[in-house]
């Protein structure tokens, strides 16, 4: 029997190192040998608060960890074709030494791009398919709520789309650093800033239409597009403040859902109607596959997210903020459930 190990959170929250023994490899399985995992901060703090508080379980008892990981396949069944032991892939592996996988579930790493960087492109997809779902042209105005890693990269895709003026938004200043980084115009510090105004000081256009839409209303300025990439809720109606007439919302960030169907918080009809600003969900419903409308998998936009930092366009070393042994694992989350301060990505490895 063999014998790896993985990083579970328990019914109280409390998180631990634990050993499982790994699993058979069936004709059309991978076994993967972990190197590294990347935190998806947003997903896994709001499940470890949730089991802290008491909340009712949604998941199994002991709920392994992490859903991003790049290893070297260590074992393939007899009818897989497309990997062989010793590649090195990308894939949706928890926290854990080792993981088995579907290998059309995995994407092979190239060797220009280091364990580190290819991790990105999981969370990377989502930022990606939220700039799609925005649908971001040359010269509009785009605001991104939350600058964390997902709220980052979209801003870096908002930037490569061709949008400005650029806003970076969030609450920790070392954050709002690496958006100018990533090519923001502006940045907003939403504790000491009235965010609605300021993307409306910002995104001045003369004579944006011939008429107004609502009297008293902002027909020439507000963002164009807006991109919500964090886990507050309470930030909404301060987007919907910002909208341009006929601006785009688009909702990507994981509110905190628990208990199930989780928060919400009201928004006035009257302004959607009025304002005729469009509201949109990015979640990858039913994209697992592709489509002749719809073609961007998200098999294909780890892929696209990986060229992209092959090719330098997505640098993604800014956002490295801790790279340690996984048995350091324990205090990390501690550090990310204590808020946003000192930490922006945080990986672990699993190398002898």
């Amino acid at each position: 029997m063999s014998i790896g190990q993985r990083i579970v959170v328990g019914t109280t929250g409390k998180i631990r190192i634990e050993a499982f023994e790994l699993p058979r490899v069936g004709p059309r399985d991978v076994l993967v040998r972990t190197r590294l995992t990347q935190v998806s901060a947003g997903t896994e703090v709001n499940a470890i608060r949730a089991r802290r508080s008491g909340a009712p379980l949604g998941e199994v008892a002991d709920l392994p960890l992490g859903y991003t990981s790049v290893g070297t396949v260590e074992a393939v069944g007899r009818d897989v074709t497309g990997l062989a032991p010793g590649d090195r892939v990308l894939g949706s592996g928890p926290h854990a030494s080792h993981w088995l996988a579907d290998e059309h579930g995995l994407q092979p790493v190239p060797d220009e791009v280091d364990d580190a960087a290819a991790a990105f492109a999981i969370l990377g997809d989502v930022a990606l398919h939220a700039v799609r779902r925005a649908s971001i042209r040359i010269g509009e105005s785009v605001a991104v709520h939350g600058q964390g890693v997902v709220g980052l990269i979209a801003l870096r895709l908002a930037r490569l789309s061709g949008a400005y003026p650029l806003i970076g938004v969030d609450v920790v200043s070392e954050r709002l650093a690496v958006s100018k980084v990533y090519g923001a115009s502006h940045v907003v510090n939403a504790t000491s800033e009235d965010v609605a105004a300021t993307i409306h000081a910002a995104t001045p256009v003369p004579r944006r239409f011939a008429g107004s839409a609502a009297p008293g209303l902002e027909p020439t300025s507000g963002a164009d597009v807006q991109i919500h990439a964090t886990s507050r809720i309470d930030v909404v109606p301060a987007i919907v403040q910002a909208a341009a007439d006929r601006g785009r919302i688009v909702i990507a960030g994981a509110t905190a859902a628990w208990p199930d169907p989780g928060p919400t918080i009201p928004l006035s009809l009257d302004v959607l109607l009025r304002r005729e600003i469009c509201v949109l969900g990015s979640y990858e419903t039913g994209v697992a596959a592709s489509h002749p409308y719809w073609p961007w998998t998200r098999s294909r936009n780890h892929a696209t997210v990986i060229d992209l930092i092959r090719r330098g366009d997505l640098d993604v070393r800014p956002l490295i903020s801790h790279v340690v042994p996984y048995l350091d694992g324990l205090a990390m989350y501690d550090l990310l459930a204590a808020g946003g301060e000192g930490w922006l990505s945080v990986a672990f490895t699993w190398t002898d």
